[in-house]
């Protein structure tokens, strides 16, 4: 097998690709094989996922898939006798360069697919069995049986693979050094751009692994240190992640003693906490930081490049795009966008690269356009072990959901097929795929557990509406019904705005009673548009999250809906419960959450103004009364004539009267010049409304 093997890898690095190995059969005898072959081939860089890691490799497992992004290895192994984490097979793969071994040591495909998985054992819902073995590992065979890869055993390969053509290098391609491609030379210079051209006009710079936008942003450093700039800072989720910038504008200002310390990585929670100076910011793997976090470097930072990938299974969803691409838009209209294509790790036809794009379900589907016609469309309900008799079906189930939600992952992929308590509603025409839900069965607690959970004793997986209810709410008894909780729900971007998810919502109602479910409910990162469209379909808010989500800016929200006469009340209580308590505790939540969220959500008890108040609130648009003398009545006034205030007028009352900001808070928030103004904005407010009063 050696001899085999080193032949393949030479011709795979000269054919610039990466080599896939899957090697099949008893676990003592693959491992002892993997560590021969390990001694044999001596790779400088070695990585090992899973058990049983050889001193010459670096163990993987304990990283998150996106801390992943931005290294390099030749050697990647996994060991999937001890588990296989489809998340970190999928990330890890974009890190392995041309001419690389990827390793996968197996059971027998029979034997493989019946055996539970340990590693997605956190995918599944109590009281999933810890021997359930799941449909992923019998799925993910299915997608491989046709892939482009080397198989065997321990001692012998049994087919080669179908060698793509080697592509032109750098040599070949007419493109001077040290640019790999004409489009990573394009690349440095939009960057080089960024600091020549006019201010508060980004760059972003996105790509597939591979293509060369890492060192694109070193090369660019290095032309801009050697041209005089002294301050230009590097940032990423990890400094690990930024190496390779690091290295390609160390190799470069090697010999320039005065431009070789121009570029400097910081953390990006120093970059916040410090303001350092830069002429340009570069930030690397950019997805994979919070959009929070980008919000604010983007808001002090004036010259930026950006640079990342957006694939799912770089373990970042599509965040980037979906949530801070539109706040990039509303704050510097002139941005830039550009994206690199041409692959320089390894060639556009690499078998591995085919292989994790098919079998993980990331390739994008192309939905033919549809006519809706009402009476012909049909509400179909999909379990995980329906996915196995229908890949294309979950093809376009999981590509909607990637699509629609910011932080679907490879991993939400795999929770599809391995946890019995997820299925999927879907609204189809002619078997085209319309709008989906992805419900997660919850409840049914025997009452020790849900005392424990109401308690803050217990926790447990897979049931955080039951748990929201029992702790959060007090009401352990709602844990023991029967829950479902709609975790996705997503329609096609071509038949948005049809009303297709109200209809899901409401078509799916019928099933989830004939099932005995009590309550549906939901929790997602709220926002004004989202809690009007789940309030349209009769769902209450009744929990609204202290911490704001890390990836969207929002916090998150709990909403829920009987569905059955008999449970309305309880929900209206627990409704009108929390719009109370919201009102009375929202100094504590954060500072800025959206007006016209609050405005939604809290719900105070209004009196009718006396003669003595109006004449008060007079006196103060007079200027013939301080405000602190007449907090109770503008309190008063505004909860009751907040809906026909201005946007700026609802939102300096608020932060002002219900958070209890200062001043010096309210003005910064809103650009105001000083507490003159936010006083003279709410005089008019009043002036304009005091009539009606």
């Amino acid at each position: 097998m050696l001899a085999a093997l080193q032949q393949a890898l030479a011709k795979a690095a000269a054919c610039r690709i990466r080599l896939p190995v899957i090697l099949q059969g008893d676990e003592k005898s693959l491992l002892a094989q993997a560590q021969h072959l390990l001694m044999a081939l001596q790779p400088a860089h070695s990585w090992w996922l899973g058990a049983n890691t050889p001193a010459q490799c670096q163990n993987i497992g304990q990283y998150k898939a996106h801390q992943l992004l931005g290294i390099e290895c030749d050697c990647l192994i996994i060991n999937a006798f001890s588990g296989f984490d489809a998340d970190k097979v999928a990330a890890s793969a974009g890190a392995l360069t041309a001419g690389g071994l990827w390793l996968l040591l197996a059971p027998e495909s029979l034997q493989w697919q019946q055996l539970a998985n340990p590693a997605h054992h956190r995918l599944r819902s109590y009281p999933t069995p810890t021997d359930y073995p799941g449909y992923f590992i019998a799925f993910w065979l299915g997608q491989l049986h046709q892939a482009n890869v080397l198989r065997g055993n321990a001692t012998t390969l049994f087919n080669d693979l179908t060698w793509p053509k080697a592509e032109a290098t750098s040599a070949t391609l007419d493109v001077a050094m040290p640019y790999k491609t004409s489009e990573q030379a394009t690349a440095v210079s939009a960057i080089l751009n960024v600091v020549s051209g006019h201010r508060r006009r980004p760059l972003l710079l996105l790509a597939d692994r591979g293509c060369g936008k890492s060192a694109a942003l070193g090369i660019a450093a290095a032309h801009l240190a050697l041209s005089g700039k002294k301050h230009i800072l590097i940032t990423a989720p990890a400094k690990a992640q930024a190496a390779v910038a690091l290295a390609h504008f160390a190799q470069l200002t090697e010999h320039e003693a005065s431009a070789s310390s121009a570029l400097r990585f910081v953390a990006v929670d120093e970059l916040l906490a410090s303001q350092p100076e830069a002429e340009l910011l570069l930030i690397d793997e950019a997805a994979a930081i919070p959009t929070p976090l980008l919000q604010q470097l983007l808001n002090h930072y004036s010259r930026i490049v950006f640079a990342s990938t957006e694939h799912g299974y770089e373990g970042t969803g599509r965040g980037f795009q979906l949530r801070f691409q539109p706040y990039l838009t509303k704050r510097c209209p002139n941005w830039r966008l550009l994206r690199l294509t041409q692959p320089i790790r390894y060639q556009a036809q690499d078998p591995l690269e085919q292989i994790i794009r098919s079998s993980f379900l990331l390739k994008q589907t192309d939905e033919t356009a549809v006519t809706l016609t009402a009476e012909s469309l049909e509400l179909k309900h999909y379990h995980a072990s329906d996915w196995l008799a229908e890949p294309k079906k979950l093809q376009q189930v999981f590509g909607l959901l990637s699509f629609a939600h910011y932080q679907t992952q490879v991993k939400d992929l795999a929770a599809l097929l391995d946890n019995p308590a997820l299925s999927v509603y879907t609204l189809e025409q002619d078997k085209q795929l319309l709008a989906c839900a992805l419900i997660s069965q919850e409840g049914e607690i025997d009452d020790a557990l849900s005392q424990a959970i109401y308690q803050g004793e217990r926790r447990i997986q897979g049931h955080l509406l039951a748990q929201n209810l029992a702790f959060h709410l007090a009401s352990p008894a709602l844990a023991t019904v029967k829950l479902a909780r709609i975790m996705r729900i997503a329609v096609q971007p071509h038949l948005q705005r049809q009303q297709l998810g109200s209809q899901l919502l409401t078509r799916l109602e019928k099933p989830l009673q004939q099932q005995g479910y009590h309550y549906v409910g939901s929790s997602f990162a709220a926002s004004a548009d989202l809690v009007r469209f789940w309030q349209k379909a009769g769902f209450a808010a009744i929990r609204l999250g202290m911490q704001l989500d890390k990836a969207s800016a929002e916090p998150s929200l709990v909403m829920l809906k009987a569905l059955s006469a008999e449970n309305v009340s309880k929900v209206q209580q627990l409704k009108l419960e929390f719009a109370s308590r919201l009102y009375q505790e929202l100094p504590d939540y954060p500072s800025n959450i959206a007006s016209d969220l609050l405005l939604q959500l809290i719900q105070p008890t209004q009196h009718a103004m006396t003669p003595l108040t109006l004449t008060n609130l007079q006196l103060f648009s007079a200027d013939q009364r301080p405000f602190e003398l007449v907090i109770s009545e503008l309190l008063q006034w505004f909860n009751q004539y907040a809906v026909v205030l201005s946007k700026l007028q609802q939102q300096v009352f608020i932060a002002k009267l219900w958070q209890k900001q200062s001043w010096a808070v309210v003005c910064q928030r809103f650009s105001l010049s000083g507490k003159a103004c936010a006083i003279k904005l709410m005089q008019q407010a009043i002036i304009q409304h005091i009539d009606s009063a």
